[in-house]
């Protein structure tokens, strides 16, 4: 019951999420907080307390957790090296700088919380949580860049083009980020977090150069017929979950497996709609909603019953946009890029969407964030990513409807 009530919302509120000109994403993310405490939970909690009894959120995050790790898959699957040439110096400049000034100034926030709201960081470690805010600032959304760039018939104009480069730039550097920042909290400090980094970098190099022959008969298999023998496609979807628990074994989280699995797969497009076709109902009609559920059930906004956390909640939210559309847009313009380019550019990599979510569960999940900076950062998540749409509307780069299909 609790699995047909959350895809039947999110796939509702997803559509409605569309039909207003957001990504669906937002619609999945909304849903996850309706069934949570935060609305079901205060006006029926008979109905949410039976309806999300302890027994089912364990089943539900199992579920929402293996989601999880395919959609990794896919988002290393769609990581196309050739996103990387062209406009890489630009690219490269605009995506270091709006990773590294949000991380510095959450890093700042997170010592300004340390004083003010130190129960927002709790642990035994309070650098591993700041570490966690300032790359929660830092992250951008690349699936959901993405899709905003297809909706608006923008991948193939410059600015679509720069986006997407230093999106697939910013994805990498954010994923190993978090991968660093997730080390560092399970190991208590750096020095024991580089051992851990340096296994999870050579099962990488060892990854790439053990799964070239699968590469090989999966290219060669694709090119003979329209899909994949049973077995190839059984040993591409174990591998990634394999991948998931050596990662995890490692000491970085599971999540990471999946999407270094990914990247290992050849890098051929009708191989790549081939997987993505076969996965993509799935993941993001099924299993996705319950990672969003599971995230949802975690958020709290009635706990923010002082003026203070929403202060703090305010503060959250004006750095994230301050620090990635700040920093983007001052390299965009520093660099020649036109002045209604370089605002766009900013939104663009302003979103957080989904990626947003992944990086605060796993600090949640190692307790080096509080519930009430968990609430916040998904209200972060959700401001960033609805803004995008208005604001690029604003500058001309409108939605562009897709003619009717035929009946």
């Amino acid at each position: 019951m609790a699995v047909a009530v959350v895809i039947g919302l999110a796939q509702l509120l997803g559509e409605l999420a569309h039909r207003l000109g957001q990504p669906r994403v937002l619609g999945d993310i909304v849903s996850g907080i309706l069934l949570g405490p935060s609305l079901l939970g205060a006006l029926q909690p008979g109905l949410y307390g039976w309806l999300f009894s302890a027994p089912v959120r364990l089943q539900l995050n199992g579920l929402g957790q293996l989601g999880l790790v395919l959609f990794m898959f896919l988002v290393g699957l769609e990581l196309n090296p050739r996103l990387l040439q062209g406009r890489m110096p630009l690219a490269s400049r605009i995506s270091v700088v709006g990773v590294v000034l949000p991380l510095l100034l959450g890093l700042g926030l997170a010592e300004r919380f340390e004083a003010w709201f130190p129960a927002l960081l709790p642990g035994d470690h309070s650098a591993a949580g700041a570490l966690f805010l300032g790359t929660a600032m830092a992250i951008t959304a690349f699936p959901v860049l993405a899709s905003i760039l297809s909706d608006r018939q923008l991948l193939k104009h410059p600015l679509g083009s720069l986006a997407i480069t230093a999106a697939a730039f910013d994805d990498v550097v954010g994923w190993s980020l978090l991968a660093a920042v997730a080390a560092f909290s399970r190991s208590g400090s750096m020095v024991a977090a580089l051992p851990i980094l340096l296994g999870v970098a050579l099962y990488a190099a060892v990854l790439l150069v053990a799964t070239a022959p699968l590469r090989r008969r999966l290219e060669k298999r694709q090119h003979q017929l329209a899909t994949l023998a049973p077995w190839l496609d059984t040993l591409v979807l174990a591998g990634a979950l394999l991948s998931g628990v050596i990662t995890e074994v490692l000491g970085v989280h599971v999540i990471f497996g999946g999407f270094l699995w990914g990247l290992a797969m050849p890098r051929s497009e009708p191989l790549r709609r081939w997987l993505t076709l076969r996965l993509d109902t799935v993941v993001q009609r099924l299993l996705l909603p319950l990672f969003f559920a599971i995230s949802g059930l975690n958020t709290r906004i009635g706990s923010l019953d002082r003026p203070g956390l929403w202060l703090a909640a305010a503060l959250v939210l004006v750095v994230a946009v301050a620090g990635k559309f700040g920093g983007v847009w001052a390299v965009a313009r520093a660099s020649g890029v036109p002045p209604k380019d370089c605002q766009a550019l900013g939104w663009l990599m302003n979103t957080r969407g989904l990626t947003e979510l992944v990086v605060l569960n796993v600090g949640l999940s190692l307790g080096v964030i509080s519930q009430d900076l968990f609430t916040m950062g998904v209200l972060m998540a959700l401001v960033t990513t609805a803004m995008a749409g208005p604001l690029l509307n604003r500058l001309g780069y409108g939605r562009v409807e897709a003619a009717a299909a035929p009946l």
